[in-house]
């Protein structure tokens, strides 16, 4: 089962529902298209690709846009190929971007019509002069001019230049999962291509914060459980109406996008700037589209401020009926006894995850009676349960299980257990596939601060 897939499941079912809002916040009416509109732009997007990519290459498709009512739409069209989509957010520093499509090794790049202009100006001499255009839904496709030396001299010099930027200890650096690594010998004497078997769904970097950033690809066998999982927690229906918080190189947006797409609810879009405008924001989040699932980082939450948190977000009418935050570290009890109004009938959760595990790992709904006006609140929150398809495992220096005490966090895939558990029913060729596996959880292990490969 792929993602887009279970957006076809969900479409077939809800084909005249409204699938995607997009709202500028301005004086004009929102937009919206049904799950058939998002459906019929997706697959002439697919049907462009095929027909102008490399049908023999790996399809791994930079996506160059801002948020707005053609995004699912995109994203599907890609991966409906099947493909993968890398998304390159315009708004970071050019060479930022420049170095991680040349560690990304991507051919092509889908770039939205508005920003050709812009992309074409921060990337001169990445780009050769092959480029196809689907006016239709507003995107025009670069292949990418990686044989170029003057490009891979300005490849290696970004990585120095963007070292500066690191904001932790680098003494271990990241380590990226290049394409050649990707491929394993056959039987035959060839090689087979382990990106093409996992079916990869998407491509992100990681954020930096424990050393050099890494690229992370994430086949589909990988996300889904978190999405079905999630669906599950959250108790999401047709009715409920999700909002994209998250930029799209932060992998929450793709729990987002596909926890709404593969429900029949609704996705709400909006610019990045009303992001950074609490009233605004606000406004249309709960009183013009009635938001009931909002994921969220707590540093968003917090923009709000305690007069709309309260008066708002978590009042005692809100149309909000799930809060999760992640990514960061979760706002103290006190301050939720704070914010939360004492009918307020809001689901807290608080989730955990790195970007190697494809998005969240754990997660830990507060109980209702933490907010009670006896209840002591001065206890960590937990990270909670690990979610479907992760092990999560404290380990002491020794790296021995940890029962109790302290000890450091290690996330691995159920599915590695699995294999091992059946390892003699496995076929030669599937040998190799687990062989390589095995090296990547190998891999995972020997790092005591982060999982440092996601197949």
């Amino acid at each position: 089962m792929t993602l887009h897939d279970m957006v076809a499941q969900a479409a077939s079912l809800h084909s005249g529902r409204k699938a995607v809002w997009f709202d500028e916040c301005n004086d004009g009416p929102p937009t919206f298209y049904t799950y058939a509109t998002v459906i019929k732009h997706a697959m002439e997007l697919t049907v462009f690709l095929q027909k102008y990519c490399d049908p023999q290459g790996r399809c791994e498709v930079g996506l160059y846009c801002c948020p707005g009512i053609n995004l699912p739409s995109w994203i599907l069209g890609i991966l409906q190929v099947p493909g993968a989509y890398c998304p390159i957010d315009p708004d970071a520093p050019p060479l930022l971007s420049a170095y991680f499509m040349r560690k990304s090794n991507l051919q092509y790049i889908l770039v939205e019509n508005d920003k050709i202009k812009q992309f074409q100006t921060s990337h001169v001499g990445w780009l050769s002069h092959n480029s196809s255009t689907i006016e239709h839904i507003g995107l025009t496709l670069f292949q990418m001019n990686q044989s170029s030396t003057d490009v891979n001299l300005q490849a290696d010099n970004v990585k120095n230049k963007f070292e500066a930027f690191k904001v932790m200890d680098n003494s271990q650096l990241g380590n990226t999962v290049y394409p050649e690594h990707l491929k394993i010998k056959t039987s035959e004497g060839g090689h087979k291509d382990v990106g093409k078997k996992c079916s990869l769904a998407y491509i992100l970097h990681t954020s930096g914060t424990t050393g050099t950033p890494k690229v992370v690809r994430v086949p589909h066998t990988c996300i889904v459980p978190n999405i079905q999982h999630l669906k599950s927690i959250f108790e999401i229906t047709q009715d409920d109406v999700l909002f994209l918080a998250s930029p799209l190189t932060f992998d929450p947006s793709v729990v987002e996008l596909f926890i709404a797409l593969t429900s029949g609810a609704s996705i709400l879009i909006v610019p990045n700037a009303i992001k950074m405008m609490p009233v605004e924001l606000s406004t249309a989040l709960f009183s013009h589209h009635h938001v009931t699932v909002l994921q969220a980082t707590p540093t968003l939450l917090r923009r709000f401020g305690t007069h709309i948190i309260k008066s708002t977000v978590l009042s005692a009418n809100t149309s909000l009926r799930v809060l999760a935050l992640g990514g960061e570290a979760f706002p103290v009890l006190n301050l939720w006894k704070s914010w939360k109004h004492k009918e307020n009938k809001t689901s807290i959760f608080n989730l955990y995850g790195i970007t190697e595990v494809s998005s969240w790992a754990t997660c830990y709904r507060i109980p209702e009676e933490v907010f009670s006006a006896d209840f002591r609140t001065d206890f960590p929150v937990p990270l909670g349960s690990p979610l479907l398809g992760t092990t999560v495992e404290i380990r002491d220096a020794n790296g021995s299980a940890v029962l109790e005490g302290e000890g450091q966090i290690f996330i691995g895939y159920f599915i590695f257990f699995i294999l091992l558990r059946y390892f003699s029913y496995l076929t030669f060729n599937n040998v190799l596939v687990f062989l390589v596996l095995f090296v990547c959880f190998f891999l995972v292990l020997a790092s005591a601060k982060q999982i440092r490969v996601t197949l």
